[in-house]
């Protein structure tokens, strides 16, 4: 199977590591040839901006942020005027509380699940603070899973927006989206959902799955250079809604002491956009929509399948969550109660070019609620074969002998 879906020769980082076993994808995915070539490009040849330029250069970047973004809706399956290019996570969710009409709606409360990345969890309690409103935690059970009872519970109809992943970090538990955006919609709530750990790496639809909101970063599941983040709305409320963040071309008519809003999606991209992470953007996702005709779900089923079987036979290993052949992401520990900490046995694991990421993930809520002193995270994409988890799983088990 690994010679029929073999592709590491793709990404330049095998070339100057070729032994290397690569488990830091949902922090990082590797960037293809194609989109360092066309990133490259980019600032080779073009470089200016894409904000309304009449001169020919500006003009071929405007054509590259809205060719991408057409990519983008095809592989997401929606209407291209719903997305728009972010900064960042963060900064896309607070622009989006900040021009929430809360006092219009008569909403004061802002519920966060406990699985949120602190892109989104810290955000949103920060907006929260700046705003004074409310912010209550829907908590998770000791496996990860979001407590739907408890997080019905605390949505009612002071509730304005609520924040649940489609994949948590760390353990890479799937939350019930669509079961959630039903309790939401009851009280005339939001949706705001995290995609980041699903997006080019599954066959749903992500936009149909119920959320208002949608964000997630270009650097991870779609394989894009670092440093730009997405946002997709529903059509009628970005029709409506006025972010809090504005500035360059997301104003139109601007007079000493007012300004009009522009239409969707320019509204919501203030300031420059990040244009040679957008134009790397268009060559990964036609490289990951190649992927997909060439079967790669299902080797990524299959490497999942194969991660679950084989961390399985360390008894030492203490495996979080509930993982299963859908999960990209796996979370674990060596005998912590030994000391042994995550981050040692990280950097063993690096000593045989094996990368993991190790510590709370950005996401302390979530990981401290199921071990105090972090975890290691190990995640797959495509250019993942069953022998980097052999070699994975091999070194483990080596370590442990030596140090248990």
């Amino acid at each position: 199977m690994t010679a029929k879906f073999d592709i590491k020769h793709d990404f330049g980082v095998y070339e100057h590591t070729p032994d290397l076993a690569y488990f830091d994808s949902a922090s990082t995915t590797l960037v293809p040839r194609q989109a360092v070539s066309a990133t490259n490009n980019f600032l080779d040849s073009i470089v200016a901006s894409a904000r309304r330029g009449a001169h020919r250069l500006a003009v071929k970047g405007g054509a590259i942020v809205e060719d991408t973004r057409k990519s983008l809706a095809t592989l997401l399956k929606t209407d291209k005027s719903q997305i728009s290019f972010q900064k960042s996570i963060p900064t896309a969710v607070a622009s989006f509380v900040y021009g929430y009409d809360w006092k219009t709606n008569k909403k004061n409360k802002i519920v966060i699940g406990q699985g949120e990345e602190n892109s989104i969890f810290v955000s949103l309690l920060r907006s929260a603070n700046i705003l004074g409103l409310s912010a209550e935690i829907a908590p998770i059970d000791e496996k990860g899973n979001l407590l739907i009872d408890e997080l019905e519970r605390k949505v009612d109809d002071n509730t304005g927006l609520v924040a649940v992943s489609h994949v948590s970090p760390g353990i890479g538990m799937h939350n019930p989206i669509e079961s959630v955006a039903e309790i939401v919609h009851q009280s005339n709530s939001l949706l705001l959902t995290d995609a980041t750990r699903s997006a080019g790496l599954t066959s749903e639809t992500l936009t149909a799955l119920g959320s208002d909101i949608l964000v997630l970063s270009a650097n991870i599941g779609l394989m894009g250079p670092p440093g730009l983040a997405i946002q997709w709305i529903d059509k009628t409320l970005g029709e409506t809604h006025k972010p809090g963040i504005l500035g360059g071309s997301s104003v139109i008519n601007v007079e000493d002491s007012s300004f009009e809003v522009a239409l969707q999606p320019d509204k919501f991209e203030s300031g420059y956009l990040n244009l040679p992470a957008i134009a790397g953007l268009d060559a990964s996702i036609e490289y990951l929509t190649k992927l997909h005709s060439q079967g790669l779900t299902k080797h990524i089923n299959k490497l999942s399948k194969y991660m679950v079987q084989r961390l399985a036979e360390i008894d030492s290993l203490i495996i979080y969550g509930e993982p299963t052949e859908n999960n990209t992401i796996f979370g674990f520990n060596l005998n912590p109660e030994e000391g042994i900490n995550c981050h040692d046995v990280s950097l063993f694991l690096d000593e045989s070019n094996i990368a993991v990421r190790s510590g709370v993930l950005c996401a302390h809520s979530l990981v401290q609620s199921i071990s105090e002193d972090g975890m290691i995270q190990a995640s797959i994409h495509g250019y993942n074969s069953l022998e980097d988890i052999d070699r994975l799983v091999d070194t483990i088990t080596v370590i442990a002998s030596e140090l248990l």
